[in-house]
């Protein structure tokens, strides 16, 4: 790569142009100039982000040389819809799956089961191709139909929110206003065609952006067992904290009020724990409705705030909050944390009962201030068991 290449990558990377010669020394980055620009700067910052969290580019490098450790980077699909001319039945035949499997696709997206005469549609096509896509890897049928329940359910709530929000603050008051029904539905029609657009492409954007980070999380989990599985561990003299809080109850606080009165409860919080968090030194990384992720680079004020957040959610009229925090090694990416120490925080979060702030021993050896309650090993979902113990003043 020449100088002037060297520097052009570093500056849109934003990373220290001596990062980018390192890099091209290890033969990290190619010189072939028909490499799309788009995926080195992806590789220099990811290898940014992983040295700043510990792990070398040598060490990185000398785990690709050996095989044990590929990168790779992702694009994101996109979406279309539209009614065909043939029938479900047709459908059915021609991709060689029975009428029920495209019965139960129907369903799994919150519809009653079509019709084998009715005609289909490009969202059916759409939802086959993902089925063939997973059944050759040899995925059950049932769990991608439980994938399409799961993303339907989200995007079945989008939809009514966007209705309520229209509703409340639009229909309302034109209603009060003088305007007859048909006048409204009139206005709803032209408004409706005019945002739609801009409305579908905004949650697209949005669930690329949720799909990126789920992707890169999964490859970083990918470098970090391949790191320890070498036996190389992170070299940061201070590790930082990463603190989950979670609402209890949240879910069915939904159920029983509705959205709306849940995204209130939910605001109340984000500026409950946002500003507790920064009082303490934190950075909200995170928000995520029912709860939020926070970086702190003292582990100890990262406790300090976990419990003012669970004393203080009651006291403005909140569900009981529930946090865990652990300490550790985390990758930097695009304003995001990555990495076993942010999977091991999620899980604490999980064990905490209401009014808990769940920590591990790597957080209680650095926050000798505050007394802690030994649980013993607690096994986590998809890790080994762990010494956990309960924070208190």
């Amino acid at each position: 790569m020449t100088g002037d290449a060297i520097g052009d990558v570093a500056r849109r990377a934003n990373v220290p142009i001596e990062f980018v010669r390192r890099l091209t020394a290890l033969g990290a980055l190619s010189d072939d100039p028909s490499i799309a620009v788009l995926r080195e700067l992806g590789r220099v910052r990811l290898l940014y982000a992983w040295s700043q969290a510990g792990f070398a580019p040598e060490t990185i490098m000398r785990l690709v040389a050996k095989k044990a450790l590929s990168i790779t980077f992702l694009d994101s699909p996109a979406l279309a819809a539209e009614r065909l001319d043939r029938r479900y039945e047709d459908i059915a035949a021609e991709r060689g799956v029975p009428e029920s499997l495209v019965e139960r696709l129907h369903e799994s997206i919150g519809f009653e089961p079509s019709n084998p005469h009715d005609l289909a549609g490009d969202d059916d096509i759409a939802l086959l191709d993902v089925m063939e896509l997973f059944r050759s890897v040899d995925v059950p049928a049932e769990a991608v139909v439980r994938l399409f329940a799961v993303n339907a359910d989200a995007v079945r709530r989008l939809a009514k929110a966007e209705a309520e929000l229209y509703e409340a603050n639009i229909e309302e008051r034109l209603r009060a206003s003088g305007m007859t029904e048909r006048e409204l539905i009139e206005f709803g029609t032209d408004f409706g065609n005019r945002v739609s657009a801009a409305l579908e492409r905004a949650l697209v954007m949005v669930y690329r952006r949720h799909r990126v980070h789920a992707w890169t999380e999964h490859s970083v989990n990918h470098v970090e067992a391949a790191l320890e599985a070498e036996g190389i561990e992170s070299h940061v003299p201070q590790p930082p904290a990463i603190c989950f809080v979670d609402l209890t109850g949240y879910t069915q606080l939904t159920e029983e009020r509705g959205d709306r009165f849940a995204a209130d409860v939910a605001a109340q919080l984000a500026s409950l724990v946002k500003d507790i968090s920064r009082r303490h030194g934190g950075n909200p990384i995170r928000w995520l409705g029912d709860g939020g992720m926070y970086h702190f680079r003292d582990p100890a004020r990262a406790v300090e705030a976990g419990l003012d957040m669970v004393e203080q959610s009651p006291a403005i009229g909140l569900p009981p909050a529930h946090i865990g925090i652990h300490a550790g090694p985390v990758i930097f990416q695009d304003g995001d944390v990555y990495g076993r120490t942010v999977n091991i925080a999620s899980r604490l979060a999980s064990v905490a009962q209401a009014g808990e702030v769940v920590v591990s021993e790597e957080v209680v050896g650095r926050a000798d201030e505050f007394n802690f309650q030994d649980m013993g090993p607690v096994t986590l979902k998809g890790l080994a068991a762990m010494h956990l113990f309960r924070a208190a003043r």
